[in-house]
């Protein structure tokens, strides 16, 4: 299962569509708290997220999948209107940068390629 961590709609429906042409199951959550309850029951496979949420932000979703063994390891992909290219994400797992305006379908399938067992 992939996660989607958006609290905007039309991206996070996108970003479904693009999974689900990957064969890939996804899920959407439009804030973080929702998004932590699912790790209670299931590790995803990867994880494309916005860090400007309504409530908790990003961050604090961040850290907590950085504080556990069974998901810091987590391929992270920031989607964002914020250009996040420059920063030092590493610690998070973070994997790439998409911008929300420039990014295309094949950008997003490209990295759940990369990142994720194909079969």
């Amino acid at each position: 299962m992939i996660l989607v961590l958006d609290d905007d709609a039309v991206i996070g429906k996108c970003l479904l569509r693009i999974i689900k042409k990957k064969n890939k199951t996804g899920q959407l959550f439009n804030n973080a708290i929702e998004a932590v309850k699912v790790l209670e029951t299931e590790v995803p496979e990867m994880v494309f997220m916005d860090v400007f949420l309504t409530g908790p932000d990003g961050f604090t979703f961040l850290n907590e999948l950085a504080s556990y063994p069974d998901t810091m390891n987590i391929p992270i992909v920031i989607v964002s209107e914020k250009d996040f290219s420059s920063y030092d994400l590493s610690e998070y797992n973070v994997v790439a940068t998409l911008n929300k305006n420039m990014m295309k379908p094949e950008d997003v399938a490209e990295i759940i390629d990369r990142c994720t067992d194909k079969k």
